[in-house]
């Protein structure tokens, strides 16, 4: 029995029943032990679940630092499609992220998450500051409108949340759809 195994059993077993409803033994039976067996790596319920946090955070934030890195030479507009499109291609693969992520964003947030919310925001620095030069870039070369750098990289993070919401909510095709569209309408909007 390995602390990896059970942060992967811990995660299959957070994502399908939430952090409340989730038990200890669930979990210990996922894997193969007996509950007590679980505080020899974990002191509590608590903090097993946030160092699955922490471990779906440093997931999420490797593939959207290798998509920024990767996209870098793209031009501006191609480079936040690339990114907006990173959504789709990180999830499409991982259902069971998607099912964790979702519930960890929506349902265990509370006075207790304060810990999970300082994980999250220190990982968003890297694509922040990718959404920030891709702007920067595009007003530069004359082909963005001119504007508030910060308040757009604020507004592509709240397109890329909403686009996780379509994702887990909608079939593949009604999200392409969705997608295209609120695509074609920011790309007139920064044009203009």
């Amino acid at each position: 029995m390995t602390r990896a195994q059970i942060l992967s059993e811990a995660r299959v077993v957070f994502g399908r029943r939430g952090y409340a409803e989730a038990s200890l033994r669930e979990i210990a039976g996922a894997v193969g032990i007996k509950t007590p067996s679980l505080y020899a790596h974990f002191p509590s319920k608590e903090a097993l679940y946030e160092a699955v946090y922490a471990e779906v955070v440093v997931e999420h934030t490797a593939f959207f630092d290798e998509l920024a890195r990767a996209s870098g030479e793209l031009p501006p507009l191609e480079r936040l499609g690339h990114l907006l499109g990173g959504i789709e291609a990180y999830y499409r693969d991982r259902p069971d992220l998607a099912e964790f992520s979702l519930r960890a964003a929506v349902a265990e947030y509370g006075p207790g998450g304060q810990n999970l919310r300082e994980i999250f925001l220190d990982s968003e620095s890297t694509l922040a500051a990718a959404v920030r030069a891709a702007y920067d870039d595009g007003v530069a070369a004359g082909a963005f409108a001119p504007g508030d750098a910060e308040g757009f990289t604020a507004l592509v993070f709240v397109i890329m949340d909403g686009l996780f919401l379509q994702l887990t909510h909608y079939e593949p095709a009604v999200y392409r759809e969705r997608f295209d569209r609120a695509w074609r309408h920011l790309a007139a909007a920064l044009a203009a």
